[in-house]
């Protein structure tokens, strides 16, 4: 209902009396110069459609910030699944995949892996959005 108050929650710090929360529109106005930001908590690239701007959330904002892509869950995702897809979508990118491709793969070794109980409604949320052709950390093709 309101998308520019979709936040993240971020440590208190006693020395400041803010309401430790990075909304949308404290996002949207960082200079970011960064290949990929992963939102790997539950429902971060959900939002709501803004008629034809698109869907209004906090994985939209990093773009605007400045992110080439970001990845994101469309919906609630398991802390087991989650933690095991973002260890190999790192893995997948350090050994030279592109975002797509890690992300891509990750899913696929987490099916081989855990067979009939990787029920993809608990990992299968995640999507990566940008540019996500250039491998990071190379900057080129």
């Amino acid at each position: 209902m309101f998308p520019n108050r979709a936040a993240l929650v971020l440590g208190e710090d006693p020395q400041r009396h803010d309401d430790s929360l990075l909304q949308v529109r404290d996002i949207q106005q960082l200079h970011l110069n960064t290949a990929l930001v992963t939102l790997s908590a539950c429902d971060t690239g959900a939002g709501q459609l803004e008629g034809e701007e698109g869907i209004e959330n906090i994985e939209r904002a990093f773009l605007f910030a400045g992110a080439r892509s970001v990845l994101a869950s469309l919906w609630t995702a398991s802390d087991v699944y989650t933690t095991d897809l973002m260890e190999s979508f790192y893995r997948n990118l350090a050994a030279g995949q592109d975002e797509g491709d890690a992300l891509r793969n990750s899913k696929l070794e987490l099916l081989k892996r855990f067979r009939a109980q990787a029920t993809p409604f608990y990992w299968a949320g995640f999507t990566v959005v940008g540019d996500t052709f250039t491998r990071v950390g190379t900057g080129s093709n």
